[in-house]
This record gives structure tokens, C-alpha cells and sequence, in this order.
């Protein structure tokens, strides 16, 4: 098949998490033969009537007559749904609140992803934030794919671990507030911060604020440490730092608004975990598959 994967920033390029994601499933898709092109917003507009089907991945960049476009043509296509975009402008900060049944994104986004062949999702705790405000979606076909983590990247490496670990808590909506809380209730507990604090909260003094740390040696970290942290403040659609943590050996420490922690595999020792995630780009493109086919 042929692809055109839209993406607000190269997945081949960068490194957030979204472009992680699409990294491993893109390169999947290539190793079994697909012709997958990724477009980006500054790049040409896509020739859409020589492909197969279109992935749209984070795409806030693009103009809206892009999904109009595709709404109104004959290419199928598909939501590959990373966060909360296009439900809620705010995205990552999405409240799920009552008003946001009636959000006035509502009128011009439903009707196009009413026309996709397909939703995916990252987790049951992600679909079930998205039908909150669009409910109107609960009877359409959808995947549910967890983000694909690499189980050789991260595992137990025997070293001497201590405390407690945060990556990009310092951020409101990944729990800042909370990461404070957590650790002024437990003083004797050295938690370092990875991410900086870019919000310049008020750290209780047992809380080590680092900078940035390159993913590669993000799964030394996890294995400095006994425990890691996450209290995020609202819904997230998975974080992968959690399934990495879990993979690394570390004891786990989070609450409700965890995407990864909605998937029962995650609680089934590591095993199991690094079975499932190994096994994602191919459940993504079994679904892509499925959804293009004429």
C-alpha cells in the first residue's frame, strides 16, 4: 500500500513521544513492504489521488480545508489519535468537563472524523476521555494500540538503586502540583526531577530538579532508581515513561489519569508487558490494513 502519513513534526527527525510512536510504526510499516510517505505542514500539499489510504497523526498545524479535503474525496483515512486534538484546543490540558459536550471545535471536527475509516486510540482510558465529549463516536470502528516501546532498550541492569524518580512532572498537566504534594509528604524520600521545572514551582528540598535528559540514557535513570512517580493532573492518553519504568524494573507509583495503566497487561509483570508493546506496530498496521482495504 501506499501511505501518507501527516505529522505536525517528522517523526524521523525528532524525538517527542508522539514521534517515537510513529517512528516504530512507520519503520514497521516499511519493513513489510508499504510505501509510507510522512508529510509535514511546510512541505508540498499531498497528492491524494495516487495513494492508498492517508494516516493523520498530530496534525493541529495543518490548515482545516487539508481534512475537509479528505472528508470530501474518496481516499480513505484514518485518526491515528495521540492526545486530545482536534477535541479540545488545549489538548494535553483537556478538563473533561460537562461543557465540553458543547465545545464549539464539536461541529467542525465531528462530522470529519465521523467520515474516517477508522479511530485509534492509545488506550481504553484515552477512548473512554474522548466519548465523554463526543459520544456521537462510540459506535465507530476504532483500534486500540498501545504506544510501542523497545523492551531491549529497557530492562533491570543489576544497578544499586535509591529513591524515587519524576520525568517532566514539573509540567501543570503531568501533575506538577501534585509531585509537590507527593513529596512534602514524604520528606525522608529523595525524588529526582527529570525535565526540568519549567513552571518554576517551589520544590520541597527533597526534590532534585535535573534538566533534559537524551532518551538514550533515560533507562539509566530508571535503573538508579527504586520507584517512579507519576501523578498527572489530567487524562492522559498513555505515557510511555510508565510503560518504560515498568520495563526497567521499577516500582510504579501513579494514579488514575494514566493511559498506560488502563491496559490490564500492564499489571502483569514485565514479561507480559514487553510482549504486548513489541507486538504494537504490527496490531497498528493489521488495523490499517483492514481499514483500506477497497
Amino acid at each position: 500500500m501506499k501511505i501518507l502519513y501527516l505529522q505536525d513534526i517528522d517523526p524521523m527527525v525528532h524525538m517527542g513521544g508522539a514521534q517515537l510512536t510513529d517512528r516504530a510504526h512507520i519503520l514497521h510499516g516499511l519493513r513489510q513492504g508499504h510505501d509510507v510517505a510522512v508529510v509535514v505542514p511546510e512541505g508540498p500539499a499531498p497528492a491524494l489521488d495516487v495513494v492508498d489510504g492517508v494516516v493523520v497523526s498530530n496534525g493541529q498545524s495543518f490548515p482545516l480545508s487539508t481534512f475537509q479535503e479528505l472528508a470530501s474525496g474518496t481516499v480513505p483515512y484514518v485518526f491515528f489519535l495521540h492526545d486530545f486534538w482536534p477535541l479540545c484546543k488545549y489538548r494535553l490540558y483537556y478538563s473533561q468537563e460537562d461543557k465540553c459536550r458543547e465545545c464549539y471545535l464539536k461541529p467542525r471536527w465531528l462530522p470529519i472524523l465521523q467520515k474516517a475509516r477508522l479511530l485509534i486510540w492509545l488506550s481504553p482510558l484515552h477512548r473512554e476521555a474522548w466519548l465523554h465529549s463526543q459520544p456521537e463516536l462510540e459506535g465507530h470502528a476504532y483500534a486500540l494500540v498501545p504506544s510501542p516501546v523497545d523492551p531491549l532498550k529497557f530492562f533491570d541492569q543489576g544497578l544499586e538503586r535509591k529513591g524515587t524518580l519524576a520525568v517532566d512532572a514539573g509540567v501543570g498537566f503531568k501533575g506538577g502540583e501534585n509531585l509537590v504534594a507527593w513529596a512534602k509528604a514524604h520528606p525522608e524520600e529523595p525524588v529526582t526531577l527529570v525535565g526540568g521545572n519549567p513552571e518554576n514551582r517551589v520544590m520541597p528540598p527533597n526534590v532534585t530538579v535535573k534538566g533534559v535528559v537524551a532518551y538514550e540514557h533515560m533507562a539509566r535513570e530508571f535503573n538508579n532508581h527504586t520507584r517512579f512517580l507519576h501523578l498527572p493532573t489530567n487524562t492522559q492518553p498513555f505515557e510511555r515513561t510508565c510503560a518504560e519504568a515498568i520495563l526497567a524494573g521499577c516500582q510504579v507509583t501513579a494514579n488514575r489519569n494514566v493511559g498506560a495503566l488502563s491496559w490490564p497487561f500492564m499489571h502483569h509483570g514485565r514479561e507480559v508487558v514487553a510482549q504486548e508493546l513489541s507486538r504494537a506496530p504490527a496490531q497498528f498496521w493489521k488495523a490499517l490494513e483492514g481499514a483500506f482495504k477497497p
